[in-house]
């Protein structure tokens, strides 16, 4: 089963989040180009909230991912990354959370999203 990673970052700053975006962008292709497995890995900026960025990644299933997750591991072991820019007198730190789903993949019948593969349906529960 698919697995979907968002890492959301919420930075001391637009620039910090700026600064973020420049330097991981080439990750994300590189990844996504060079890793059997990745579906999909796109950084997001927000518009609404300019510190704040996302990460998104798609990965055909667990062992695919904890197979980038050492890489990524190995990578950082021989290049480490720059540490992110330190916040001002009195703005926020970084703060990061990571977030993992199993992709399910619904439809909407009925004006209800149910599991579009028939074996994920609940029989008793319509949500």
């Amino acid at each position: 089963m698919p697995i979907r990673v968002l890492v959301t970052v919420t930075h001391p700053s637009p620039e910090a989040a700026e600064a973020m975006l420049a330097e991981r962008i080439e990750l994300c292709r590189r990844a996504e180009a060079d890793e059997d497995g990745c579906l999909q890995y796109e950084l997001f900026h927000s518009k609404m909230h300019p510190n704040r960025t996302v990460l998104s990644e798609l990965w055909a299933d667990k062992a695919i991912y904890d197979k980038h997750w050492r890489l990524q591991k190995e990578r950082e072991k021989a290049a480490p990354p720059k540490p992110p820019i330190p916040p001002k007198p009195g703005e926020e730190p970084r703060r990061v959370t990571v977030e993992f789903y199993e992709q399910r993949i619904y439809q909407n019948v009925d004006a209800v999203w149910i599991a579009a593969d028939p074996a994920e349906r609940s029989e008793t529960i319509r949500w």
